[in-house]
């Protein structure tokens, strides 16, 4: 990435003057780097399986849930696992380490050179600040690694400009460097810039996170996989999710979503062909489910039936998610999942007593990102509309009693 910002932004200066870079980047890596801002040890892939020693070792030490409002996530999610994992099998490298920063900013610190860490993604799900303060966990702390972070700054700070290597012989713009972004959370910014006080934001993709202006976080429920993220402005927000992306794959084994129709829908609840959870490791909102994904009642063979089945089962995830952090907001689904009509009736049906809206924001995680680039020293942003559709409920007759059954059959 640094590579490629080095050869690529004085070309984009010359289509147009670069006056700001802002960073954005998911929320599961950290920079550990010595004296020099040189990496003590690579990022971590937040996919790999901690070895057992680890893990037990982690499920000693992790924070209380009240306290972080996050599990120890699968594989190596969790920041504090993360740096406990790296702390005790490369102990020689961890006593190398002096400055410690999320992974968004350690592109703005190879960009600018100046070394921050940022609230965003501190919070997101991290165990590595105490939320509801958001001053570092009693984890942290305990472990020395509070000294080691770099100074937390607002996400909109402007931290120098681009450094010589990035700017090429002619480049025209400012050049100023932002302090960088959780992804969610510019997704996030983005609607909070519309015309809309309160909402269930809706981040599709490969993970199906909700977003929830007014759920309370003490209702959270670690079990259902009900979490806090934390705003750019320092609020924590009550979340859900689920790997939507990545379960509708394994439903639809190779069919494209498009191919969902509603007379297909109309079809399978009919005959009772029905997906139950979960089909990752994760059980999302329904515990005890990670891993146990099956099809009962008759098979669906067609790639139009197997498309179809995966958006009623994800609508079905969704509607669980959403009672999980007892959304009582307008649900605005935003992503990929916002153009497949049959997930979007499916989760309208599931969710009667909500109105559904289907966004037509597009790059809405880079266009938060932006609204950095714009914001004032206190963090006003510019306001913006967002185009918002209604979603019409699935029709299906028996729709109602396919939901109730599906309910049952994931209680065991």
């Amino acid at each position: 990435m640094v590579a490629f910002a080095r050869e690529h932004l004085p070309r984009f200066d010359a289509i147009l003057p670069v006056d700001v870079v802002v960073p954005c980047a998911h929320g599961s890596s950290l920079a550990l780097m010595d004296d020099s801002g040189t990496l003590v040890l690579p990022f971590m892939d937040y996919e790999a399986e901690p070895p057992e020693e680890i893990a037990r070792g982690y499920a000693a030490i992790e924070p209380a849930f009240g306290e972080v409002f996050a599990p120890t996530n699968p594989g190596a999610l969790t920041l504090g696992l993360q740096l406990h994992w790296q702390e005790t099998l490369f102990p020689e490298e961890f006593r190398r380490v002096r400055t410690i920063v999320p992974g968004g900013q350690y592109y703005a610190f190879a960009l600018s050179g100046r070394a921050v860490t940022e609230v965003s993604a501190l919070g997101a799900q991290t165990h590595l600040i105490d939320v509801r303060s958001n001053a570092y966990s009693s984890l942290t702390k305990a472990r020395g690694w509070d000294r080691l972070f770099a100074p937390v700054v607002p996400a909109w700070s402007r931290l120098g400009p681009l450094k010589p290597e990035f700017r090429g012989a002619n480049f025209r713009g400012e050049g100023q460097v932002v302090a960088g972004v959780h992804d969610s959370n510019a997704n996030f910014l983005r609607y909070l810039a519309s015309d809309r006080a309160r909402f269930t934001l809706l981040s599709t993709g490969t993970w199906i996170i909700g977003f929830d202006t007014e759920a309370d976080i003490t209702g959270l429920d670690p079990a259902r996989d009900t979490v806090s993220n934390t705003t750019v402005y320092g609020k924590p927000v009550a979340s859900c999710r689920f790997m939507g992306g990545r379960e509708f794959a394994t439903v639809a084994d190779g069919a494209p979503a498009d191919a969902a129709r509603f007379d297909v829908l109309d079809r399978l609840i009919a005959r009772g062909t029905l997906a139950l959870p979960s089909f990752t490791d994760s059980g999302g909102p329904l515990p005890g489910t990670g891993g146990k994904g099956r099809i009962e009642g008759p098979a669906a063979e067609t790639p139009e039936e197997r498309a179809t089945l995966a958006a009623l089962y994800c609508g079905l995830m969704t509607a669980s998610s959403l009672e999980a952090i007892g959304a009582r907001s307008d649900v605005i689904v935003d992503g990929p999942f916002s153009q497949n009509p049959v997930y979007l009736a499916a989760l309208a049906a599931a969710v009667p007593e909500l109105s559904v809206f289907a966004s037509r924001v597009r790059n809405g995680t880079s266009t938060g990102a932006a609204l950095l680039g714009l914001a004032d020293a206190e963090g006003n942003i510019p306001r913006f509309r967002v185009e918002l559709e209604p979603v019409s409920p699935a029709a299906s007759p028996g729709f109602a009693d396919y939901h109730r059954k599906w309910a049952a059959l994931t209680r065991g």
